[in-house]
């Protein structure tokens, strides 16, 4: 089991003014996230106002997220 994106109702609007093939990669980027959110080039955001906030770098855009660790599935794994 993975990790759930909630998109905001900004963050979908901005997505579908994207150009075709540059929302096609941001899609396919937030899909990976579902995987591992801290997967490629995330870094945590520095100051106070930013604090529990990352952001993933896709090409020249960044998709700014949080990430609840209280709601993510846990999967253990089995040896």
């Amino acid at each position: 089991m993975g990790w759930t994106v909630d998109l905001s109702r900004d963050a979908e609007s901005e997505l579908r003014r994207l150009p075709r093939d540059i929302r096609e990669r941001m899609e396919r980027a937030i899909d990976d996230m579902e995987r591992d959110p801290f997967r490629s080039n995330v870094k945590a955001l520095k100051g106070p106002e930013w604090k529990g906030r990352y952001r993933k770098k896709v090409g020249p855009y960044r998709i700014i997220f949080v990430a609840d660790h209280q709601k993510r599935p846990w999967a253990y794994p089995r040896f």
